[in-house]
């Protein structure tokens, strides 16, 4: 229940906050993709690779192999951006996959620049995750 809460509070400032700014969209995501580009390649690079399949730098130095990024998107359905936003965020953790060995970027943003421009931080990396699926448009 939690999680969900976060997720509608995530998304709801999100929404105020590109209302605000008043852009138009095509325009508006393509900065979103850009912006999310450049905090990937910043946080996100050294383990997850530069293609995002997880063949970093570091990635040989973990215990366990970091996801591939690109196949968030299952072929046929849409990009789950919000649920995207929520791991990113360190709201959301998976029993499945064990303890949480992937640092908890939301944290970063959140002391670095104040909550709101953290959840567009984080809004666009998830857009910018969703610009590098494979299954895009499948």
């Amino acid at each position: 229940m939690r999680q969900n809460v976060v997720a509608v509070m995530m998304m709801c400032g999100v929404l105020l906050l590109k209302g605000a700014m008043g852009q138009e969209n095509g325009q508006e995501e393509r900065g979103y993709v850009e912006r999310g580009r450049e905090l990937y390649v910043r946080h996100c690079a050294a383990c997850h690779g530069v293609d995002g399949r997880g063949s970093g730098p570091a990635a040989a130095a973990l215990r366990k192999k970091p996801a591939d990024l690109t196949v968030i998107q299952k072929a046929g359905e849409e990009f789950p951006l919000y649920r995207v936003m929520t791991f990113i965020d360190g709201e959301r953790v998976v029993p499945a996959h064990g303890t949480r060995e992937m640092p908890i970027w939301g944290k970063v943003f959140r002391r670095a620049e104040g909550e709101a421009l953290k959840q567009l931080e984080i809004y666009a990396l998830a857009k910018y995750l969703e610009a590098i699926q494979r299954n895009r448009g499948r």
